[in-house]
């Protein structure tokens, strides 16, 4: 009986006790009719996508269960059974545009924030415009009893307005989880500033963004922005996430890509002062962060890792973990699951690779290109879905212990991460100053004698223990991690060294050049004085005729520079 009695009182709570399971990226859908499901760590392949995304796709979950509520591309919103959803098609998104994001309504659980961006185009082209459009799940066609979804006709392709009330222009854009539960931002580089918009149980802040410099040291125009990337919540009293902002410069080839580090602090919704990298390359400009934000990974034809928790201004430590020798498999997107992996997509492929070791800075770090297998006819393509954001706390935790019984709560702010049982009973008594989230892979049972007063912020789901806490880690934060610089063109330089060879050498007829699956786009000899004195885009250099001395063969593979000494004899 005072079970009975205990239950009617638990649901008499559930008015103001927010129970839900973060279930939101449970699937992935993206590519060309290529999709995932992450419900359980083990991946599995699914064969219903209707999706053909060249670039930027979206996908949301239901935050209980994880069944699939809809997914999208630039143009087109499909509905859980994979047909256009009611008012779902065109939208404004570039075609080739690089990201997307998708963000929960805080003031009304069925909806959401789709927020497109244009491609990036041509210097002195019209551009497009960042815009957004609601989808409501509680509207739509109805089937087996629920709604299909639909987009709000009076919400669709809304411009997203600076502070000034003008529109603009950028491939960019990602979102956090605010400092509060229902609070989240909507990150926007322009030109030389950060725009941050709060959405919360107001609504979206358009047209009134908190503005961060970003301190770059040349222009920007708007054809640079290309894709920007935020950790997970951090262990950091200074600052609550990593940024990654990395350009695309259309004027020239081969011009160098400049990836930018920041601190961002989820409270004010602007950068700090406590954090700042720049990472100078010539192709690696795609981002992603590890589950706790220790580790930053940037890929395109390598990838390499770079340790933030260690790194100072006199020492930046950075690995390659990956090389491509050959002329198409290029890393085309970098994406962090729910649980922490990092998958990796290569366009027209039926493989989805893997990061191996991604939370441990170090030697065990490695890349299988083939990972995952999508299925015939199936294929990644440019991208992968962004993380729906979700507030997480991590100002305290508990270790992943298999089972852990309360009857008592001694902390006001607490993250409790279970192995299988959590269990609350006796005087357990939560009030209206407590903010408890109880996260377990099995259950969370409150027999009799758990209390929650009126007011109470009780956050509970069900959830695979993750192996690793994204609060494990003390991140650092002091003046020896600002303003640091990391050459990252050099390592390259090294890695496109290993790769070329010539021979004979020295040579008194010809020299052939060596570039294993690359493309040889040119080369230019040099003398001693340097002067040129061949060029070509041959695999022979013709050195007859020319006299007996040192020479600097510079050959251009790929759109990168390498430099050989050769001798004439």
């Amino acid at each position: 009986m005072q079970t009975k009695n205990f239950f009617l009182t638990f649901i008499f709570c559930l008015g103001f006790i927010n129970i839900f399971s973060q279930r939101e990226n449970d699937n992935w859908y993206f590519g060309t009719h290529a999709a995932v499901n992450f419900s359980t760590t083990t991946p599995t392949v699914l064969n219903n996508s209707q999706i053909n995304s060249f670039e930027a796709c979206g996908t949301v979950s239901d935050s209980n269960n994880g069944n699939l509520l809809f997914y999208c591309t630039s143009s087109t919103i499909f509905n859980r059974q994979h047909q256009i959803m009611e008012n779902g098609s065109g939208l404004l998104g570039g075609q080739s545009s690089q990201q997307l994001t998708i963000v929960k309504n805080p003031s009304n659980s069925n909806q959401y924030f789709v927020f497109t961006t244009p491609e990036i185009v041509a210097p002195n082209s019209t551009p497009g415009i960042i815009r957004y459009s609601i989808v409501d799940m509680s509207l739509g066609n109805i089937s087996n009893g629920s709604p299909l979804g639909a987009v709000l006709q009076n919400f669709k392709n809304i411009p997203v307005l600076d502070n000034l009330g003008n529109t603009f222009s950028t491939e960019a854009i990602t979102a956090v989880a605010g400092s509060t539960p229902n609070e989240y931002w909507v990150l926007i580089p322009n030109q030389n500033k950060l725009y941050s918009y709060k959405i919360n149980s107001q609504g979206l802040s358009n047209g009134n963004p908190v503005i961060s410099n970003l301190n770059y040291q040349s222009d920007l125009t708007r054809e640079t922005w290309f894709s920007i990337k935020a950790s997970s919540r951090l262990n950091n009293s200074s600052f609550t996430n990593y940024i990654c902002i990395s350009n695309w410069l259309t004027q020239g080839v081969g011009v160098t890509k400049l990836n930018k580090v920041l601190s961002f602090n989820s409270v004010s919704g602007s950068i700090t002062n406590n954090f700042s990298l720049d990472v100078n390359s010539y192709q690696t400009y795609l981002p992603e962060f590890n589950q706790d934000g220790s580790v930053l990974f940037l890929g395109y034809k390598d990838i390499f890792a770079v340790d933030l928790l260690n790194s100072t201004n006199s020492s930046i430590n950075v690995m390659q973990i990956y090389n491509d020798n050959s002329s198409f498999a290029h890393v085309n997107g970098l994406q962090r699951n729910k649980y922490g992996d990092i998958y990796i997509s290569r366009y027209d492929s039926n493989f989805l690779g893997k990061i191996n070791n991604p939370n441990v800075y170090g030697s065990n770090m490695s890349v299988n290109l083939n990972d995952i297998y999508l299925g015939s006819n199936k294929y990644a393509t440019h991208s992968l879905p962004q993380l729906v954001p979700f507030y997480q706390e991590v100002s305290h935790y508990y270790p992943c212990i298999d089972s852990l019984t309360l009857t008592s709560e001694p902390n006001l702010n607490f993250y409790y991460e279970i192995g299988k049982k959590i269990t609350t009973k006796d005087k357990y008594l939560l009030s209206s100053k407590h903010n408890i989230i109880m996260h377990s892979g099995e259950i969370v049972n409150l027999l009799p004698g758990t209390d929650m007063q009126l007011g109470t912020n009780y956050h509970a789901f069900i959830a695979p223990c993750r192996k690793e806490s994204i609060s494990s880690k003390n991140l650092i934060s002091n003046n020896s991690q600002q303003n640091m610089v990391l050459n990252l063109d050099i390592e390259e330089r090294k890695s496109l060294n290993k790769q070329v060879d010539i021979h004979p050498n020295p040579a008194s007829t010809f020299i052939n050049i060596d570039s294993g699956n690359e493309k040889i786009n040119s080369w230019e000899l040099f003398d001693i004085s340097g002067r040129s004195v061949l060029k070509g885009n041959s695999l022979q250099v013709n050195v007859q005729g020319l006299p007996k001395a040192s020479y600097l063969l510079n050959i251009n593979v790929n759109n990168k520079t390498t430099t050989k000494k050769v001798i004439v004899k």
